[in-house]
């Protein structure tokens, strides 16, 4: 017990330092299928072309009816990006992510992931292959928007996962 309390409170102590966040960056690039992962920082494929004006959301509790998007950023002139969060124990936590790839209305891919740890030497490779993105529907789209406007989350509880 003494011990989980030692973690906890020394994470609880770094996250409150100034300056402390999590940051993942990565390189949306253009390919021949549609992907979004995690791959050493020497992976060649973070040289290819890349790709501007591709947003990327974070997706905190994707499998409860509290998820929600957690941080959302868009890949600059030349594709690079960088998912920055400021909450508690991001990268340390058991947790998983949905990390999702959007342009315009369309939607390219998604990827279940676990974040890796602060000082990582793992980017973020999302590869989108242009003119194959899925239309997101209407409803997933509206639901997400309306909750968003007015300010409503769903309180994230056990009994809401699955």
């Amino acid at each position: 017990m003494f011990k989980n309390l030692f973690t906890i409170s020394a994470l609880l102590f770094l996250m409150a330092l100034p300056g402390c966040g999590y940051s993942l960056p990565g390189r949306v690039v253009s390919g021949r299928y549609n992907t979004v992962e995690l791959v050493s920082s020497d992976d060649p494929r973070l040289k290819d072309a890349g790709m501007p004006g591709v947003r990327i959301e974070l997706i905190r509790d994707p499998d409860s009816l509290g998820k929600s998007v957690a941080t959302s950023t868009s890949s600059g002139g030349s594709g690079n990006i960088r998912i920055s969060l400021a909450e508690i124990g991001v990268g340390w936590l058991d947790e998983e992510w949905d990390i999702r790839a959007l342009m315009g209305s369309d939607e390219f891919a998604t990827s279940r992931i676990r974040l890796p740890r602060p000082g990582s030497d793992m980017r973020l490779l999302v590869v989108l292959e242009p003119g194959s993105g899925r239309e997101r529907s209407s409803m997933e789209s509206e639901q997400e928007r309306r909750l968003d406007d007015y300010g409503i989350s769903i309180p994230d509880s056990s009994i809401y996962r699955r």
